[in-house]
């Protein structure tokens, strides 16, 4: 494999999809011609080595030791687990769910709600599942007999060297810890790799890393499919389900499952995670609950989404003297925009529609800032104003339309200004007198120094007031970014 400055450039744009803002691919992408054309010398010149990773702790959704690579590491993953896909593509399953192109959760899911229609004769027979998982799986894959799996098909030096690089690289070796110490002492021995027996464990985390265990559990793949002879098998990483017709059979496969992984690949079975019984139970897969017509979304993604929700509230909305301010930080919304753009996007998959419902009633505070369609599941940012609306008039208009509940107090230098004869009304109640012609066609206005005592006024009179403030900081051309907040004297809006 003659590795060329395209590769690497196509493996750096794979590399920062996503994650495109975040300090490392900025920092990257700074310099990020020259720091290439080093990396393709020293690949070319095979003088290349893996950098320090950063290990840290996650708590959800389980207590796991992360240790993520380099910027520039990762590159070199993307490049090296692309040319092995060539390779080892047509060899996997079909029915390998984790960490390839065109499978994923969803595919898997919808896989195996078909295996059960088929297993049970759309629901006219009964039909059993065993669900089975690897006990500290990626903790305890050995090198070397990934190895054995993975060098007899390469044939490339290149690849060759760079495969071995990868799979026998200590990342325990100079990390840098980011965390609480006491994070790292709290992983039980058997889910740190600092812990592991020489030889043993891969980083979770790393492309590299899942891919190589898709190649490690290939063995049980053909030995479920080709010697025990199970055509309704599926597998998504370490988690993996066979349907059958008979309970007994079903033991009798777990019994030379288990002896296979401990023979052939130095695995065993996690007895916590197993389950057996009819298929008309449901079947708990990958977030959902799978039964043959139908799919419902687990309790604990649900009792998750609702622990986010709170943080997130907490985040943005603050009370004082029987007043709710809920604020606008872009950092902290992208974010929870993101989040649940995500679980909204799982639930989608699911019969779900009174949850998505129930979400939204119960957590009035989302309606601040975004719109829900739960039709059409679409979810829409109420406070982001378009870069093309630069006229201050225009700005006030935009606020006004996507608030139309609010009374809309719109700060332009020294002055809150209103923009529309409708607001009328608000002018009585906050005793203002109608402005002169002038250029921003402001119809009303009053000084920012009254700004508190028409705020009493206004939440005297129950009205919710959105306080868009001008930030000198952010411009569009010449018209300043303009920031909201949103101000309620009650609990609802």
């Amino acid at each position: 494999m003659h590795i060329t400055y395209e590769q690497l450039y196509r493996s750096y744009l794979d590399c920062r999809k996503g994650k495109r803002n975040t300090f490392n691919a900025l920092k990257y992408e700074a310099r990020q011609e020259l720091l290439l054309l080093d990396l393709l010398d020293a690949l070319q010149s095979q003088s290349y080595q893996p950098a320090s990773s950063v290990c840290f702790v996650t708590k959800k959704p389980k207590l796991r030791e992360i240790f993520a690579a380099d910027f520039q590491d990762r590159i070199v993953h993307h490049l090296v687990v692309r040319e092995l896909e060539k390779i080892w593509e047509p060899k996997f399953i079909y029915d390998s769910y984790a960490c390839r192109k065109g499978k994923g959760v969803h595919k898997g899911v919808n896989r195996l709600q078909g295996f059960i229609r088929k297993a049970s004769k759309n629901g006219t027979r009964p039909a059993w599942y065993l669900q089975l998982d690897i006990k500290n799986y990626f903790m305890r894959i050995d090198k070397s007999i990934l190895w054995s799996l993975l060098a007899p098909k390469i044939t490339d030096s290149t690849l060759l060297w760079l495969t071995h690089m990868l799979v026998f690289h200590d990342c325990t070796q100079g990390y840098i810890f980011k965390g609480k110490a006491h994070e790292q002492s709290a992983l039980p021995a058997h889910k740190t790799l600092i812990k592991c027996e020489p030889g043993k464990g891969l980083p979770i985390g790393n492309l590299n890393s899942q891919f190589f265990a898709n190649v490690y559990l290939n063995p049980l793949d053909q030995f479920v499919k080709h010697e025990l002879k199970y055509h309704h098998y599926l597998r998504y990483c370490d988690d993996f389900i066979l349907l059958g017709h008979s309970k007994e059979q079903l033991l009798a496969s777990r019994a030379q499952i288990a002896a296979f992984l401990s023979d052939t690949l130095a695995l065993s079975l996690n007895p916590k995670s197993e389950k057996l019984g009819l298929t008309t139970n449901g079947v708990n897969f990958l977030g959902y609950i799978v039964r043959e017509k139908y799919l419902l979304v687990r309790k604990r993604v649900i009792g998750n989404l609702k622990e986010k929700l709170a943080y997130y509230r907490k985040a943005l909305v603050t009370e004082e003297d029987g007043i709710d301010y809920y604020h606008f930080d872009d950092e902290i919304l992208d974010k929870l925009y993101s989040s649940l753009q995500s679980y909204f996007g799982h639930f989608k998959q699911a019969s779900s529609f009174n949850l998505r419902c129930a979400i939204w009633s119960k957590n009035p505070f989302l309606y601040c800032y975004f719109t829900y369609d739960a039709e059409k599941q679409r979810l829409n940012k109420r406070y982001c104003l378009p870069a093309s609306i630069k006229r201050v008039r225009s700005q006030y208009l935009f606020f006004k339309n996507m608030y139309p509940e609010c009374v809309v107090l719109f700060q332009v230098g020294s002055y809150i200004e209103f923009y529309s004869k409708k607001d009328t009304d608000i002018a009585k109640l906050l005793h203002l007198h109608p402005l002169k012609p002038n250029k921003r066609q402001a119809v009303y206005g009053f000084p920012v120094g009254q700004w508190e005592q028409k705020l009493i006024r206004l939440m005297n009179a129950g009205k919710p007031v959105l306080f868009v403030k001008q930030e000198a900081s952010k411009a569009f051309g010449n018209i300043l970014y303009r920031k909201p907040g949103l101000i309620i004297k009650n609990h609802r809006l």
